[in-house]
């Protein structure tokens, strides 16, 4: 088994699993229910590696011993916001390092489960995007913009300092959308003035305002998002944003 993206891309049942970066704050573990003595009900700790809305893979230590077939229980957690996901272990492979469970889902996570959509959602609406430095429509400043899955959207400027530092952000993820005008070294200060919005609707219109239990999920998502980005968005772009969600 290679590292983490070896099992990014189209699994076996033809949907795409959405890769999840090794600094994704979504903690993992699995339960499996295998034959073995001591391993029945036991929690093992792992990394998500990728999500679908049918399955996922997690890598757990090369400890637990299970087999193709096995009855499992995914758990994903990040602050308040925790799921339980019951399938089965399609495939099982151990590495010298650590173990990999391919793990298929026994419904589909779309209808049944808010909470799991609420985890795919931030990971599609970073896993997915593409972009890099484009025209700027702002005199003075940098502008860089990443595109990803249906309304998806993060577009950063920089200053014209030697440095380049991020100075503002527009982030349009699943079901909100986070932004930030006039940032600077206070990242503190940058936290406390990102605002908070209504993702786009599917006709393209804008969002309505946020209620405060709304934000309070906005905030959740963008804390998960930012966390996740891909590495064709910059080093530093990633560090800013996840200190300030």
């Amino acid at each position: 088994m290679g590292d983490k993206e070896a099992k990014t891309g189209e699994s076996q049942r033809k949907q795409t699993r959405y890769a999840v970066s090794d600094d994704c704050r979504i903690r993992a573990s699995i339960s499996i229910q295998s034959s073995e003595p001591g391993a029945v009900h036991k929690d093992w700790p792992g990394v998500l590696v990728d999500l679908s809305p049918g399955g996922c893979h997690v890598q757990i230590s090369i400890g637990a011993v299970a087999y193709n077939g096995d009855s499992c229980v995914v758990k994903l957690s990040h602050g308040t916001m925790k799921t339980e996901v019951r399938g089965i272990l399609a495939h099982y492979v151990c590495s010298a390092r650590y173990s990999v469970c391919g793990v298929r889902f026994n419904s589909y996570a779309g209808e049944s489960d808010k909470v799991l959509q609420s985890f795919l959602k931030a990971v599609i609406a970073s896993a997915t995007l593409k972009g890099g430095p484009t025209d700027s429509d702002i005199s003075g400043q940098y502008k860089e913009e990443y595109r990803g899955a249906g309304h998806t959207k993060l577009v950063a400027y920089r200053n014209n300092k030697p440095e380049r530092g991020v100075v503002a952000f527009d982030y349009t993820m699943g079901r909100f959308g986070a932004s930030l005008m006039g940032g600077d070294a206070d990242m503190f200060k940058n936290k406390s003035m990102v605002i908070f919005k209504a993702a786009p609707t599917e006709k393209g219109g804008a969002g309505a305002p946020l209620v405060e239990s709304q934000i309070a999920e906005a905030r959740w998502e963008f804390a998960v998002a930012a966390s996740n980005l891909p590495k064709v968005v910059p080093p530093d772009l990633r560090k800013f944003l996840r200190l300030v969600s």
